[in-house]
C-alpha cells in the first residue's frame, strides 16, 4: 500500500487504500478504459455532534492503524472532521487548492472551492481529458465544467434525495419516504405521490441541468460519480463512484 485516502463528505467518510497498481481511467478518442476498483478500508457516519465524534475519533484510529505507516491523503469539505483526523497521524496531505492544481481556472477564490470539485477536475486530467461536464451526486450535487483545459466552474445544488428528506422532516402530515426508481405516475396515496415526486423531481432536475450546462459549453463528455450517481447512468457517460479519491490522487502525485 502506498497511501491512504481519506474522503470526508457530508454524510459519510470513506477510507479506501492506494497501492501500486492502482491508477485512473483513461479516455481515448471518445473511449474510456476503467480503472478497477480500489479497495476500500472502511466507511464511516460523519459526525455531527461531540458524542459523534468521541465515538469516530477511536473507529477512524482504528482504520488507520490497520493500514500501517503509510502517507495519508484527505479530500474533505467538512473542516470540523478534517481537524479531527490530523489529530490521529504524524503528516496528512490535503488534496485542495494548495496542491499544484493541474489545470488552469476562472475561479473567483479555489480556496473558496470545495476540494472535492477541485479532486474531480484533477480526474478529468489525470483521465486526459481537455473538456468535460462532472456531476457528483451526494448530499449536494455539483456539476463542474471543463473546457479547452480549463476549470471554468459549474454549478451546486441540493442532493436529489435532500428535498424530500427536508420535506419529510418539516411538513407536519408528511414522513420521510426512501429515494429510489418509481414508475412516474400519479400516487394513489401520500407514500406514493412522494416517492414518485422525489425520484422523478430529483434526477429530472440534474438531467436538465447537464442538458443546459452542455448547450451553453458545448457538447463534453459527462462523468458520474457520488452516492447517487447511479441513478444517473447512460449508456453514453462514465460512472465512476471512486473518481474524486483517483483526483485526489492524481491532484497529490500518488497517480
Amino acid at each position: 500500500m502506498r497511501a491512504v485516502i481519506i474522503d470526508v463528505g457530508n454524510t459519510y467518510v470513506r477510507f479506501v487504500a492506494w497501492t501500486a497498481e492502482d491508477r485512473l481511467p483513461r479516455c481515448t478518442g471518445g473511449a474510456w478504459q476503467p480503472a478497477p476498483a480500489l479497495r476500500e478500508l472502511g466507511r464511516l457516519a460523519t459526525p455531527g455532534s461531540p458524542a459523534d465524534e468521541a465515538a469516530f475519533v477511536p473507529a477512524a484510529s482504528g482504520l488507520l492503524a490497520s493500514a500501517g505507516d503509510v502517507p495519508v491523503v484527505v479530500v474533505s469539505v467538512v473542516p470540523r472532521v478534517e481537524a479531527l483526523l490530523r489529530g490521529l497521524v504524524h503528516e496528512m496531505r490535503s488534496a485542495d487548492h494548495t496542491a499544484s492544481l493541474p489545470f488552469r481556472h476562472r475561479l473567483a477564490d479555489p480556496a473558496a472551492t470545495g476540494a472535492d470539485r477541485l479532486c474531480n477536475m484533477a480526474a478529468a486530467v489525470g483521465a486526459g481529458l481537455d473538456g468535460a461536464l462532472v456531476v457528483d451526486a451526494g448530499t449536494a450535487t455539483t456539476i463542474d465544467v471543463m473546457a479547452g483545459g480549463v476549470f471554468i466552474g459549474g454549478v451546486i445544488a441540493p442532493g436529489m434525495a435532500f428535498a424530500v428528506e427536508q420535506l419529510g422532516l418539516r411538513a407536519a402530515r408528511l414522513r420521510p419516504v426512501p429515494f429510489v426508481p418509481v414508475p412516474l405516475a400519479a400516487g394513489s396515496d401520500t407514500f406514493e405521490a412522494m416517492s414518485a415526486g422525489a425520484f422523478h423531481a430529483g434526477v429530472g432536475g440534474v438531467e436538465a441541468l447537464i442538458c443546459g450546462l452542455n448547450d451553453v459549453h458545448g457538447h463534453l463528455p459527462v462523468v458520474v460519480t457520488g452516492g447517487l450517481g447511479r441513478f444517473l447512468a447512460r449508456p453514453d457517460r462514465f460512472c465512476d463512484p471512486q473518481w474524486t479519491l483517483r483526483g485526489a490522487a492524481f491532484l497529490c502525485d500518488l497517480a
